[in-house]
């Protein structure tokens, strides 16, 4: 830059020099003649204003080679960060399709364990559904039930695997919150080592628990914890061999306020190869004879340090392996966190959490449908993608109620619309519309709004289910799920449905509580009720007209009233302009003849038989009863 600079001076003393040499030059000079010369004043004016042109065109000449020079140099360095900006922007371009790349393979990584976990479920549930029917019927096969629990033991552990891949995901991408109270650790890795106590004494195994003191009060999660201890103690009777021995040690360390676990066993142990990946998610030994995927030893890790805490191994080839699991004895969260209870009651629990009081105690009887009539009257539209799982489910209602079936939502909504069943159950994973459309389209629809919706569903997040709640849907059920539970749900809803029938006949005193009508049902009622008000002295009034004034067609009119009402349109009708006589007999001065007229019977005679067949007394005799008692 100071080199520039020095030559533009440079260039501009030459041209400054030139010029005064160019112009000197061009003034007169005295003659060397004797004789004076006597020039004119005007030739005087001539020769200045020339000097002066020459001048000037020369100091433009130097100014323009000068402004030339400063723009080229000028140009040369916008060239030179045009350049840099090339550069920089090529850099960052990389950066940003290098963090596309990376955002990319976290939502593939992501959309993995999601899909994966979901196909797990379905074929699980058809798996346990069956189990469970045979489980739950002693005289249904000649097989020994040990051997049934067997299945079922071993279809809860795979279960357990497609938990821990939605446990892992959840963690990986921070949805997963630690929700610790304080606990009697020793106590609680006691309950641990008693559900192991079994599987250990079939392989011949010394399962043992040693602590330094009593108790150790901690603050941990134990619906999250107790993963890593099963993990590792699982892992380790897994790969000890017969007669082998298995020890969980507790101690504390007053110096850093930590408790220390050890779960140590005889086993294999690992070469230091297998040691520097033994935490990696898909790290699989050579020989293929260690954790398999490593997902259990992974979750196991990301759950300890959400607690604050470390999780190390130490292992020599022939020797065995122990795993050191270091926790703070510190209050993890705020002081008003409750103490909890030592009963912990793991047991089988862990491995089928779903199938724990899984029926609610509130869960009011349902009334028999052979008692009520009810048998194969109800209509159940069933809507999954899963063929197998349809045609199950199908076969499995199919002895209580009449059942649609449909394997799309498209399919389903046309069904729903046509049919109006009784209740909807519907899967949530169907890609054509997702349930997040479907359920309101059901709810905000007149002819479907009264349907209780049930929700399958692969996707345990809580998300989803307060989502789906949200939207209306009376139930939501994570896969693989309990049978039982659904086939009562049904009752239950469908006896619900009942309840509001008969609330609108107002045949009887219901004493149960009975569920809210949705702002749709509610509206479509009182406009309902209203065109029957308006016409009630009219005695040509019928459907078609109540049907013509509320907008919809005749066939339903009478599904959506049946559901609502559980009586016809004209027995409605006909109860109505009943009750309003008992009034006008009770509160009115009218003759029994305007009576009839105004209550939209055709004679006084028809009135009379109605009525007594209803109340057992004639109009007359009512209301001179009615005298009497006033």
């Amino acid at each position: 830059m100071q080199a520039d600079q020095k030559r533009g001076m440079f260039f501009i003393f030459i041209s400054i020099l030139m010029t005064s040499t160019f112009v000197s030059g061009c003034s007169p000079e005295k003659s060397t003649n004797t004789k004076p010369v006597i020039k004119e004043p005007i030739q005087l004016v001539q020769q200045d204003s020339l000097n002066f042109l020459v001048t000037a065109l020369i100091l433009t000449t130097v100014f323009a080679f000068i402004a030339c020079y400063l723009l080229y140099q000028n140009h040369a360095k916008n060239k030179q960060l045009e350049l840099k900006n090339k550069e920089s922007l090529k850099q960052q371009e990389e950066l940003i399709a290098l963090s596309t790349a990376t955002q990319a393979t976290a939502e593939a990584k992501f959309s993995f364990f999601t899909h994966i976990s979901n196909a797990f479920r379905v074929p699980l549930t058809l798996i346990l559904l069956p189990l469970d029917e045979m489980l739950d019927n002693k005289n249904a096969l000649n097989i020994p039930k040990q051997q049934l629990n067997l299945i079922h033991k071993n279809v809860q552990r795979l279960l357990l695997m497609v938990n821990q891949l939605t446990d892992f995901r959840k963690i990986e991408y921070d949805k997963m919150k630690l929700e610790p109270t304080c606990q009697d650790l020793v106590a609680f890795s006691r309950d641990i080592i008693a559900s192991f106590k079994a599987l250990a004494l079939r392989k011949n195994i010394e399962l043992k628990l040693s602590s330094s003191v009593k108790e150790i009060m901690v603050w941990f999660d134990k619906n999250m914890f107790d993963k890593v201890l099963f993990n590792l103690i699982s892992n380790a009777i897994k790969f000890s061999p017969e007669n082998g021995k298995i020890q969980l040690r507790i101690k504390t360390d007053p110096a850093d306020q930590t408790v220390e676990i050890a779960v140590s066993d005889n086993g294999n142990g690992m070469t230091e190869e297998e040691i520097k990946h033994v935490f990696e998610l898909f790290y699989q030994a050579d020989k293929g004879n260690f954790f398999g995927s490593g997902l259990g030893l992974s979750l196991s890790k990301e759950i300890t340090e959400l607690h604050q805490g470390t999780l190390a191994i130490q292992s020599q080839k022939g020797y065995g392996t122990t795993f050191y699991i270091k926790l703070p004895l510190k209050q993890l969260h705020s002081s008003e966190m409750p103490v909890i209870s030592n009963d912990f009651a793991v047991s089988s629990g862990q491995l089928s959490q779903y199938t724990v009081g899984i029926l609610p105690d509130n869960l009011p009887e349902p009334v028999a449908a052979e008692q009520d009539g009810y048998l194969n009257e109800e209509t159940l539209l069933i809507i999954e993608e899963n063929e197998e799982l349809l045609e199950y489910l199908k076969n499995s209602f199919k002895e209580e109620y009449e059942v649609l079936t449909a394997s799309s939502n498209s399919v389903g909504l046309k069904l729903a619309y046509e049919m109006t069943p009784d209740l909807i159950i519907t899967d949530i994973t169907l890609n054509e519309q997702s349930t997040l459309q479907i359920t309101p389209a059901l709810k905000n629809d007149d002819r479907t709004s009264h349907i209780p919706i049930i929700i399958l569903t692969a996707n345990g997040d809580e998300a989803h289910k307060i989502n789906e709640l949200k939207q209306m849907a009376d139930l939501y059920m994570t896969k693989p799920f309990n049978f039982i539970l659904l086939k009562e749900s049904v009752k239950s809803l469908l006896w619900n449905r009942r309840l509001l029938q008969r609330k609108f006949r107002n045949e009887s005193t219901v004493t149960q509580q009975t569920i809210p009508l949705s702002k749709s049902d509610k509206k479509f009622m009182h406009d309902f009720t209203s065109v029957i008000e308006q016409n009630i002295a009219n005695d040509k009034f019928n459907v078609d007209d109540i049907a013509s004034a509320l907008g919809i067609s005749r066939i339903q009119l009478y599904r959506k009233t049946k559901v609502l009402l559980d009586c016809t349109i004209n027995d409605y009708i006909l109860n109505r302009r009943l009750k309003k006589a008992k009034y006008l007999l009770i509160n009115e001065d009218l003759s029994i003849s305007e009576i009839t007229y105004q209550v939209g019977f055709s004679s006084p005679t028809y009135f009379s038989t109605v009525f007594k067949s209803k109340y057992n007394c004639t109009p007359s005799s009512y209301k001179k009863q009615i005298g009497l008692n006033t």
